[in-house]
């Protein structure tokens, strides 16, 4: 290992074992989630005691050392929160405003962080997307309105031209990351320079963790040979459906995920899978519930753009760019994969025809267990589709609320069993959900029984989860 003032790094070629440290980092800018004012330390993120700023009063310290190691980044900002008073800056301006200050007036624009003995990154090294930016609505918006909230809450310093700006902005939102306590709780956000090199996967094999304010990206599986280059961790959540994950990857960081767990046909056949009737087999079972419910895209062409500009539009017509006037993607487009389709997935994606089409009348008939042979009636095969759509119904609910209904939850899983097969996605979230809800009244014994059922989905569909307490610890 290499000790440098900003950050420790790996500095071989030699085997990792599963847990060694890949890289620590102390952020370029960063700033505490404003829904954490008053809980922590602005500096360094610690949860204590802490008391206000007597310029600004709004950014808290733990103590004195933390103010002055502090002030240099503050002391631009203390009389600007108190001009605005009692508006509160929106944490995406002000960490914009932190990085805009540092490369104006700090060391932002000679900044190295090394991630090998000769190797570093600098912040024009991050990418901005400009292009990219310029075609997403939403983002747009946000920028758009950020530029309003910097006119007003600045006063000492100019800002870049739109341009310019646009640029920092893309680099922000794309490189930096959400910074998490111990419990797995967002309490901010930061840019890592040398981080930032490290490209997704949904089947990672590094793991970024966070002490204070300090990433730590480690090892999760045990590696002959150390290679930047095949480094991997999850951006997002990974229990979902690929073309769910596949969709948020592309919505926040402009691609389409190919790897080798979204292209997973034998993943794919569990992820909207029914049980089997038979109590004692474990296969799943393919059953069509929905109309154009996509679970993967294949990208193979110039047709992803379409797909790409649809959603940065917010559009919802990607299914229409999926399909020509027959329905059907000719050889060598985009494809998708559909559900209800699992006993001839693998001939169909070789075959290379486009989209499985399951709008058929007959696709569901003759559904039986490709393992055992026990044959879905039409009445199981009702009540799957009931299950599924109210499963979908009570997500997007909670999504939009933001809370988890614990009776809802506990109602929706006794529907669920025996129906759904246990490592189906909407099984997996409505678990989560009601765990979560029993978390957060501290009722623990509740708590623990839809962890221990959360297990097996856990390590099938989100391996990294059930390492993070190990690597943290």
């Amino acid at each position: 290992m290499i000790e440098q003032t900003i950050n420790t790094f790996k500095n071989t070629d030699s085997s990792v074992k599963a847990g060694d440290l890949i890289l620590s980092e102390e952020p370029f800018a960063y700033t505490l989630s404003s829904t954490e004012n008053g809980n922590r330390c602005d500096y360094c993120l610690q949860k204590c005691k802490v008391r206000k700023c007597s310029g600004c009063q709004f950014v808290h310290y733990c103590g004195k050392s933390c103010q002055r190691a502090a002030w240099d980044d503050h002391k631009w900002e203390c009389a600007n929160i108190k001009k605005v008073a009692p508006k509160v800056i929106p944490d995406a301006a002000r960490l914009l405003v932190k990085i805009i200050n540092r490369l104006k007036y700090g060391d932002g624009t000679s900044y190295k962080v090394f991630y090998t003995r000769t190797s570093f990154r600098m912040w024009k090294d991050l990418m901005s997307h400009y292009s990219d930016l310029k075609k997403d609505k939403k983002r747009m918006e946000h920028f758009t309105s950020l530029c309003g909230v910097l006119y007003d809450f600045l006063n000492d310093i100019s800002l870049p031209n739109t341009v310019d700006l646009m640029g920092l902005y893309g680099r922000m939102v794309i490189n930096s990351f959400t910074i998490l306590d111990n419990d797995l709780n967002s309490i901010g956000s930061g840019v890592y320079i040398a981080a930032s090199i490290i490209d997704h996967s949904c089947n990672p094999n590094a793991v970024a963790t966070f002490d204070g304010r300090k990433i730590i990206v480690r090892a999760l599986v045990d590696m002959p040979k150390f290679d930047w280059k095949k480094i991997r961790i999850s951006y997002i959540e990974l229990m979902k459906t690929p073309f769910d994950r596949q969709k948020e990857l592309l919505q926040s960081y402009y691609f389409v995920c190919q790897c080798e767990k979204c292209l997973n046909i034998e993943q794919l056949k569990y992820v909207h899978a029914a049980k089997c009737l038979k109590q004692e087999c474990d296969n799943p079972v393919n059953v069509h519930w929905q109309k154009n419910c996509r679970l993967v895209i294949v990208e193979k062409c110039e047709r992803i753009r379409r797909i790409h500009e649809s959603i940065l539009n917010g559009e919802n017509n990607y299914d229409e760019e999926l399909e020509d006037g027959n329905g059907d993607i000719q050889n060598g487009d985009d494809n998708t994969i559909e559900n209800g389709v699992a006993s001839d997935i693998a001939n169909r994606v070789d075959e290379s025809v486009g989209e499985i089409n399951c709008d058929d009348k007959n696709v569901n008939k003759n559904v039986v267990c490709s393992k055992c042979g026990t044959k879905y009636p039409d009445e199981s095969i009702e009540v799957f589709k009931e299950v599924m759509s109210c499963s979908e119904t009570i997500l997007l609910d909670m999504k939009n609320t933001s809370v988890a209904y614990m009776e809802v939850c506990k109602c929706c899983i006794q529907k669920q069993k025996g129906v759904l097969h246990p490592l189906n996605v909407f099984y997996a979230q409505i678990l989560e959900q009601c765990f979560d809800a029993f978390v957060n009244v501290q009722l623990w014994q509740k708590a623990c029984v839809y962890a221990e059922a959360l297990l097996p989905c856990f390590r099938y569909h989100r391996p990294v989860s059930h390492l993070i307490t190990l690597l943290t610890g």
